[in-house]
């Protein structure tokens, strides 16, 4: 195609304008529609500009795509674009450069035309945002002469520097019934200023509405005086009543105004008075003799609505303004200043009551106004990318330059400030007394010293919201007053117009002209909100406002299109304050209230130990009365208290109750964990290298166990977040005696890296050349959308100009994160050739946030918990496991994700409310050097995976599944709350119906086996509920065998393991051929060391009947088959209630020889209540 030409200053705002309220209200996600450099036509004129990043979308209508290139991602919408767009018409296969927001507005009306055809349709949205169009250039070209943002100054600046007006909002500045002449006279972008008219009515027609008891006389002496000489002794019948010049024009030519006129009812006065100027809402103006705003009708359609004052609205106003008053809320919230309205009039004339209606609104002092503006104002950028409001922030810190990253700190300190003045008491306010306000940025301004945020002023009261039963009883008001709203509603009011178009604008406008980000700022937005001190109502509010997954957004562009800005359509978009949170929001840790820890520890290692040994019949031993004993020789043996569960015929012991009884000296002692190790080598078969290994693995357990009891969270778990939750678990592994063993961490790596004890780092990054790497992507996303799910278009920028100052270009790299541990332990050490030849290049930008999930190598996104997690390759041992990423493994990541999420997408069995949630692993990279060492194996790899909270709706929760088994810092269950809410029969059969047996269908209905031990689920709940199980790590947890599978036709090309992968691990691989095979491996993991185990803790903990617990889970199974008789084949190929089933021999393998399934048959519980039945 041609070169592209660029749009003009005014028309490139228009162009943003028009895209981000077309894409956040059908609820487009840009970053779904973002493309590789090369596939876009706009890559040549922006190749030198790495922070941008491409996207294209379609329009279906016209059959037609748009190209553009973001500058700044903005987490509400608020995207900053490149001035060249590109159009593709796929019917005619043309490209054309689109300059004229016109066309822009053709392909958007178009597309809603189509897309909503069986609706009710404004059939004028174009030429009514064509209109708003034609304006905004007509604003700009003869604006007063205001060069850089530094001019605009002052109060009226603010209020009259709007030139585009609402950033989300089609029409904002269309109008009906002014003409180019009178938009010169009137519009405040072009800093008008004019007499009022007045109008002198007869007392008998008038209307009045007063707030305040004793109203004082709001006209000047000089319209008074010039009132008296025409009207002389008949002034004492007549009020004088002030309209806008050109509203004066339209009533006198009113036909209904001619009698009254004619009988000098109403005498027209004239232009009179003091100059007063309009301020941003056109009709509103301020008298700056008289100290006061005046909201004048005038029937005008701006924007949607014709803007004269209907009495409803009127008395709303006046009755929110007695409210205000007689409450004294501006004497109760010191950081604000709400201005009441103090007087409604118009005239007893049906035909003409809105359009005489006038408010007086009280004003400001002189040395008020000199430090308040308007924030609209404040926010609006000129062609340089400037807004009024950085010269505050500037005032604020003089020497601080705000593009350095040293500035971040002080823009972060500054913010909290504004939230301190502005959100909280919002917030506080509606809490106490269920005042809702409507403070978008022309409703709100700002008081400032020294720089700094110092008080809310808030006016308009006809958008405020009152809940009659949050506040105390008001007997001047009336029971059917339109102040009165729903709780429900007048909230939806204040979370839309305080956070979205408040909070968030604002914070989208610094992080556009400043060096932080907008995920720094809503960090700190929520820190502010968690540590400042709230009233218990405030506090019950601010929890629900930083726990909405999503908040309400009304979306103008559909209310104009359907003309119902009446009765408001609402969309939901993502709550960044629930979405970004940072380390500091981390519930802090605190030394644990139990002095034993480490007695905790080496008795949990010990017990776990013999546990396993006994289940794996190591030993022999002698169980009678609720007592073990076995012998170590003839004259040495061990006694404790047990008991058999019925899950599995497990044994369970009491560690306090562990005795050791030497005959030969006649003691007794309580046994250390050295002491035990040192008695079982002499009645274990073992490999000796092998067994020594074992207890050095048992004995690191036990230390680092020890140390991540001796700090526990300052807050039961039950009450964290999931992602805290995910890490704070000090369970670990329930069977495997060496569950925390972490061989590689020293304690303060421990302190720093383990899930328990961190308090969040991040990761390094670094670039690799693409010849050393293998990435693998999912169907659905790119490498630039990688990208952006960690690095801010600031980032990549800097990112660049690192590699360009290294003499590398960009495309030739791949972003690689790593583990801190990883490389300073092994990749700085042992890839020290790539390093020096630059084929890795360590990177400066310390990208997100992340803190380590309970495998310890998983890392979950703190900064932005709806990002992709990373899972990092680590030369680490953990539950005897090497946690490196083998590189088969990697590249089927991505792939095996895929095939699983369309499986399960497809299933039409399963109901889509308890479709398990198949958290993807969307890419997989793994770095292999030519000529490798051992230790380079698997080394430096990593997989990125969907985080939970990318799936959760309104009202849903997450815990991992591991949780359900963990007793809390209270020493309850974290269930515990749950189990007394519903009754533990009711919740265990949500969860056994919905959380378990979906993964039991996904064998039988498609033949794929799930690794779903608890590790692996995580249960999506409403209040503790369960609803669905969300399932994850898929890479090396899955198999399957090819002529089982029910659509064979969908497996994708995946790499088995390699020959020297098998020899070092043979237990891993993917296919099978016997269906036993995959039922075991199904069962173990989910039965075995996931249902067994929680059996066993109910029945510990709520004395809750096991053969109860595994008929309820027989019961599940059976009404699924008698559901689903289709699938009476693939129940007895994958038989859940056959007599037995092959478990792994998880510590027996660490000290015998390995082989391809170490396993030993058992009964299957299920197998056993059949039996117990029939006896």
């Amino acid at each position: 195609m041609n070169s592209i030409i660029t749009t003009d200053a005014w028309s490139y705002k228009l162009f943003e304008q028009y895209l981000n309220t077309f894409f956040r209200e059908l609820k487009v996600d840009l970053e779904e529609h973002i493309i590789s450099a090369q596939d876009s036509p706009l890559f040549t004129i922006y190749a030198e500009q790495p922070n941008s990043i491409y996207f294209s979308y379609t329009f279906s209508a016209s059959n037609t795509i748009v190209y553009g290139a973001v500058q700044h991602f903005s987490t509400t919408g608020y995207h900053r674009y490149q001035r060249g767009f590109a159009l593709q018409n796929l019917s005619e296969n043309t490209f054309d450069s689109l300059t004229d927001p016109k066309n822009l507005v053709k392909l958007i009306t178009d597309e809603l035309n189509n897309l909503f055809k069986d609706k009710n349709q404004n059939k004028n949205l174009y030429s009514d945002i064509a209109n708003s169009i034609e304006n905004t250039k007509f604003f700009l070209e003869n604006k007063p002469s205001l060069t850089t943002s530094k001019e605009l100054s002052g109060f009226q600046a603010t209020e009259q520097g709007m030139l585009y007006g609402h950033p989300f909002h089609v029409t904002s500045k269309a109008n009906l019934g002014f003409s180019k002449e009178d938009m010169n006279k009137y519009s405040p972008e072009l800093g008008a200023s004019f007499q009022l008219h007045y109008f002198a009515v007869h007392s008998s027609l008038i209307e009045k509405l007063v707030s305040e008891e004793q109203p004082s006389n709001r006209i000047e002496n000089e319209v008074l005086e010039t009132a008296k000489e025409r009207l002389q002794e008949n002034l004492a019948n007549y009020e004088l009543m002030p309209t806008h010049p050109w509203q004066a024009n339209f009533l006198l030519q009113h036909s209904s105004l001619k009698k009254h006129l004619d009988s000098q009812e109403i005498i027209h006065l004239g232009a009179l008075g003091q100059t007063v100027w309009p301020t941003s809402s056109v009709r509103t103006v301020w008298l700056p003799q008289s100290n006061l705003f005046l909201k004048l009708s005038i029937d005008v359609r701006i924007t949607s609505f014709i803007r004269n004052n209907p009495m409803d609205e009127m008395e709303r106003a006046i009755d929110a303004s007695k409210i205000i008053i007689n409450h004294k809320i501006n004497e109760q919230y010191p950081d604000l200043v709400i201005l009441p309205e103090l007087e409604a009039k118009t005239v007893k004339i049906p035909e003409l009551e809105s359009s005489f209606g006038i408010i007086y609104r009280a004003g400001l002092t002189p040395d008020v106004l000199e430090n308040t503006r308007m924030l609209g104002g404040l926010v609006e950028e000129n062609e340089h990318h400037e807004i009024p409001l950085l010269s505050f922030i500037q005032q604020a810190a003089p020497n601080q330059n705000l593009q350095s990253n040293d500035a971040k700190d002080f823009i972060t300190f500054w913010w909290k400030q504004y939230v301190k003045v502005s959100l909280i008491p919002l917030v506080e306010l509606f809490a106490n007394k269920g005042i809702s306000v409507e403070a978008h940025m022309q409703n709100s301004l700002m008081e400032f010293k020294n720089g700094y945020p110092h008080r809310l002023i808030l006016r308009d009261m006809e958008g405020i919201s009152i809940v009659p039963e949050m506040i105390e009883d008001d007997s001047s008001i009336s029971e059917d007053s339109t102040v009165w709203f729903s709780q429900k509603d007048a909230w939806t009011f204040l979370k839309y117009y305080l956070v979205i178009n408040h909070i968030a604008h604002l914070i989208s406008a610094i992080a556009r002209v400043t060096v932080i980000e907008e995920s720094e700022l809503w960090e700190a937005t929520r820190l502010t909100l968690t540590q400042e001190k709230f009233t218990a109502k405030g506090q019950h509010y601010r929890d629900l406002l930083i726990n909405s997954l999503t908040l309400p957004i009304k979306a103008n562009m559909l209310n104009t299109l359907y003309h119902s800005g009446g009765n408001p359509i609402w969309i939901e978009v993502e709550n960044p304050i629930y979405k970004y949170r940072g380390a500091e929001a981390l519930c802090p840790l605190q030394p644990t209230q139990q002095a034993n820890y480490k007695t905790l520890a080496e008795n949990r290692v010990m017990s776990q130990l013999l546990e396993a040994l006994i289940f794996e019949n190591t030993f022999k031993y002698e169980l009678s009365k609720g007592q073990i004993k076995f012998y170590i020789s003839d004259t040495v043996f061990y006694t404790c208290a047990a008991k058999r569960h019925f899950s599995f015929k497990r044994i369970k012991l009491d560690p306090l109750s562990l005795v050791r009884s030497d005959i030969t000296l006649g003691a007794e002692t309580r046994p250390n964990l050295k002491m035990l190790l040192a008695d079982l080598k002499n009645i274990i078969e073992a490999d000796p290298v092998k067994w020594q290994n074992f207890n050095d693995e048992l004995n690191l357990t036990y230390v680092k166990h020890a140390q991540t009891l001796s700090q526990a969270p300052a807050q039961p778990l039950r009450t964290l977040p999931y992602l805290e939750q995910e890490a704070r678990i000090t369970n670990a592994h329930l069977y495997h005696p060496s569950f925390k063993s972490r061989i590689g961490f020293d304690l303060k790596e421990n302190q720093k890296y383990a899930p328990e004890l961190s308090e969040g780092f991040p990761v390094k990054w670094v670039a690799t050349h693409n010849s050393l790497c293998k990435l693998v992507l999912s169907e659905t996303i790119n490498l630039e959308q990688l990208y952006k799910q960690h690095f801010s278009e600031k980032d990549l920028q800097a990112i660049s100009d690192q590699l360009k100052d290294n003499n590398v270009d960009f495309q030739e790299y791949i972003l690689t994160p790593i583990h801190p541990w990883q490389w300073d332990k092994i990749i700085e050490l042992y890839y020290q050739d790539a390093i020096s030849n630059q084929l890795i290049i360590p990177l400066d930008i310390e990208g997100p946030t992340y803190l380590p999930q309970q495998s310890i190598r998983t890392l979950s996104n703190i900064s932005d918990i709806s990002a992709l997690s990373l899972k990092l390759a680590m030369n680490l041992v953990n539950t005897s496991t090497s946690r490196v990423l083998a590189p088969h493994t990697v590249q089927n990541a991505a792939k095996m994700s895929d095939w699983l999420y369309k499986i399960v997408e497809q299933d039409h069995i399963l109901e889509k409310h308890r479709k398990p949630v198949i958290l993807r692993e969307i890419a997989g990279l793994s770095v292999k050097q030519q000529i490798a060492l051992p230790v380079q194996y698997g080394a430096l790899a990593c997989i990125w995976r969907e985080s939970i909270y990318s799936y959760l709706k309104e009202g849903e929760s997450a815990t991992p599944v591991t949780g359900l088994m963990q007793v809390d810092i209270d020493q309850k269950p974290l269930i515990d709350e749950w189990i007394q809410e519903y009754g533990i029969e009711f919740w265990l059969e949500k969860l056994l119906t919905n959380a378990y047996l979906p993964i039991m269908h996904i064998l039988w209905c498609h033949g794929l086996a799930l690794e779903s031990h608890a590790q692996n689920m995580v249960l999506i709940h409403k209040n503790g509920l369960p609803v669905k199980a969300a399932l994850k790590d898929f890479h090396d947890g899955i198999r399957f065998s090819r002529h089982l599978l029910r659509e064979p036709d969908l497996l994708p090309n995946l790499q088995d393991a390699p020959k020297e992968h098998a020899k070092i691990n043979p237990n891993s691989f993917l296919e099978t051929h016997s269906p036993n095979e995959l039922r075991d491996f199904t069962q173990d993991a989910l039965w075995f060391v996931n249902l067994a185990e929680l059996a066993i803790f109910l029945n510990e903990h709520y004395d809750f009947d096991e053969i109860k617990f595994w008929t309820m889970l027989r019961t599940v199974i059976n009404q699924h088959k008698e559901a689903h008789p289709e699938f009476a084949e693939r129940y007895e190929l994958f038989n859940f209630t056959d007599d037995t089933i092959d478990i792994e021999q998880l510590a027996s393998r660490r000290f015998l020889p390995e082989i391809r399934l170490r396993v030993q048959t058992i009964p299957n519980p299920l197998s056993l209540i059949k039996e117990i039945e029939y006896e």
